[in-house]
């Protein structure tokens, strides 16, 4: 017997055996090595077996290892794919898309508590024209409230967003570092702010901050310094620092064009607060993911402490910053609830949000106003929604072109 044949039998009689490539059912198309099986010669089971048994059984054999094949492809392809991701379909059509587009329609139409008048693009002409400039009484040209509220928002989010990841590396190499013990603990201790409740802490940051009884008052004129109205103040911070040391150069330039108020400032210290424990916690798990073998590689080498963080810490967690900075920035555009608790008694009208005189006045809490405390402004309120929309994805698309290029190309 040839035994180069005998070996490419036994190799074909192995792969009928075995569940043969999808390709046989897709196309078609029969296997190379089906022609020796069924009309080989020689014996692949034994010299015991004549010729017509030896066919017999390995077209049995491949039969049924072509209908395994085509039952496993009806298993995993076509339909059935589909029913296993339905539910999730289902729950981001109805709470997802379905949203987008209904909200595009609300801004097509003067909306109350429900359609008063269809006006197609009037909202978006609204919007972009007296939403951006305006006059005030005396026919002066001033900035608009939907662009106010786009300062106030990029004060908020620059204010919040690179001291969160900054801070939030810092603490978490700290703790990497310097604690081999109690990890876990210090880990829930640092995320429970993030998942406290944010009307609790924003009361208790009311008081801390009260200009009366608040502790920051008491230590500010424990230090010498006077007392500030905190959250009641629509004062640039800027302008507010440099009167404590009494040096001028910004008392010429308009409020909004020189920083966040002393409210807004507040605001985000309490954001910042609260939002550092999930930034740890991840950069935690980051820099436990880093394989142990490339410290010791790089001490070999001579390296330090600084030379590790910056040549194999911070390259390995360029990444995670990437995810910490999209999702921050996205959260810190669509902040709500901690404007609206810490804002609420300060601004004018019926205790609205945003206050005092709207320097705490971001989009999102803009947006309420206009949907939830002022008549017939619903669909004026669905268009600076749709604003916000694609600015927080032109971030994103900007933030995954030039950070995850330097992030993932490394």
């Amino acid at each position: 017997m040839n035994k180069r044949y005998l070996i490419r039998a036994r190799s074909c009689a192995r792969v009928a055996r075995g569940p043969l490539p999808r390709a046989l059912n897709k196309f078609r198309v029969l296997h190379p090595c089906l022609p020796l099986l069924l009309h080989g010669q020689g014996s692949v089971h034994g010299d015991q077996a004549s010729g017509s048994q030896r066919d017999q059984r390995m077209e049995t054999t491949i039969r049924a290892a072509i209908a395994r094949s085509r039952r496993e492809v009806r298993r995993t392809s076509g339909w059935g794919g589909v029913i296993y991701i339905l539910p999730a379909l289902i729950i981001l059509i109805l709470f997802e898309f379905w949203p987008i587009f209904f909200n595009l329609w609300i801004s097509l139409w003067r909306w109350d508590v429900g359609p008063v008048a269809f006006i197609g693009f009037g909202n978006y002409q609204r919007l972009f024209g007296e939403g951006f400039v305006t006059r005030d009484y005396a026919d002066r040209i001033v900035v608009g409230e939907v662009l106010e509220s786009l300062i106030v928002t990029v004060y908020y989010v620059l204010g919040r967003v690179p001291p969160t990841i900054a801070l939030s590396f810092v603490l978490a190499y700290m703790l990497f570092q310097g604690v081999r013990r109690g990890r876990a603990a210090l880990r829930l201790a640092y995320f429970l702010p993030y998942i406290t409740s944010s009307i609790a802490v924003a009361m208790v940051f009311t008081w801390i901050f009260n200009p009366r009884i608040g502790v920051v008052n008491a230590v500010l004129e424990g230090l010498g310094l006077p007392p500030q109205k905190w959250l009641q103040d629509p004062i640039p911070a800027a302008k507010r620092v440099l009167q404590w040391f009494q040096v001028g150069g910004l008392e010429s330039w308009p409020d909004i064009a020189a920083g966040p108020s002393m409210a807004l400032v507040v605001v985000i210290v309490y954001s910042i607060w609260a939002s550092l424990g999930y930034s740890i916690v991840i950069y935690l798990a980051g820099l436990t993911n880093i394989p142990s073998d490339l410290y010791e590689a790089a001490r070999m080498d001579g390296a330090d402490g600084w030379a590790l963080l910056r040549l194999i810490v911070w390259p390995l967690l360029k990444p995670i910053t990437l995810f910490l900075v999209i999702v921050n920035t996205i959260n810190a555009f669509q902040a709500f609830d901690p404007i609206f608790a810490l804002t609420r008694n300060s601004g004018m009208g019926r205790g609205e949000a945003g206050g005092p005189l709207d320097t705490t006045l971001t989009m999102p809490v803009f947006i309420f106003r206009n949907f939830y405390e002022r008549s017939n402004s619903v669909g004026y309120a669905a268009a600076v929604a749709f604003l916000l929309f694609f600015i927080l994805l032109g971030l994103t698309i900007v933030q995954f072109r030039i950070l995850g290029r330097t992030s993932y190309d490394q």
